[in-house]
């Protein structure tokens, strides 16, 4: 039979390539994208990791496995640390200023996973974060291995390809194939459906930093 990841993978595999040839990611391959937009990714970011902080949070509570609440526990604590290391580098790195803007990716991505976390189904809320896995660790490995030599965004490149961050991304793929494995084929639906949003999301999210787009810009 099957898995249904698979059966997501193959949906979203054409998103999930416009994501990692998308010239956000292109060019922080290659090191040339701009710093303004780097930091509006970077202020982006930090609303988006500070969001999953509580989403993750969340979802375990919900959780009626001891072992799937500790490690959805997990993701979010990776969420602290990632306030207080990763971003905190990068930001200092790139003589970062807030703008207190806010991409309309970004609401209506936090959006979704907040909806989906207190609303849908366990089994859909876990579908619904997968993405956030998965795409980063499909771009961050192809950054990783085509990237040029001194490139100014390496310990980006180096945080989304790291063996931590792969491990972190195979419990999540754990935890998703089990619940499908137990669940209906109505659930199942339900769970394709989520995380193929998601992953849409995931592309607005990078052509939103990329074109620097603000949610009450309401000029033509």
């Amino acid at each position: 039979m099957t898995k249904l990841l698979e059966i997501v993978s193959k949906a979203t595999g054409s998103i999930c390539q416009d994501i990692v040839n998308h010239p956000f990611n292109q060019e922080l391959m290659k090191g040339t994208l701009s710093r303004e937009r780097f930091c509006y990714y970077l202020e982006q970011d930090s609303i988006f990791v500070k969001d999953c902080l509580n989403i993750f949070a969340m979802i375990a509570a919900r959780s009626q496995s001891v072992e799937y609440a500790q490690q959805l526990l997990k993701f979010s604590s990776d969420c602290i640390t990632e306030q207080q290391t990763l971003l905190p580098l990068l930001k200092r790195e790139f003589n970062f200023k807030e703008t207190g803007k806010l991409a309309p990716a970004t609401l209506a991505y936090t959006s979704y996973l907040r909806y989906t976390s207190i609303l849908e189904s366990f089994e859909v809320a876990i579908s619904a974060v997968l993405p956030c896995f998965l795409v980063y660790r499909e771009v961050g490995s192809y950054i990783a291995k085509n990237s040029v030599e001194n490139n100014p965004f390496v310990h980006w490149i180096q945080a989304y390809s790291s063996e931590e961050f792969l491990v972190s991304v195979d419990k999540a793929i754990i935890i998703f194939d089990r619940l499908a494995e137990q669940t209906t084929e109505t659930i199942k639906q339900q769970m394709c459906d989520a995380f193929y949003k998601s992953t849409v999301l995931q592309w607005h999210f990078h052509h939103d930093v990329y074109g620097i787009r603000v949610f009450d810009n309401t000029k033509c």
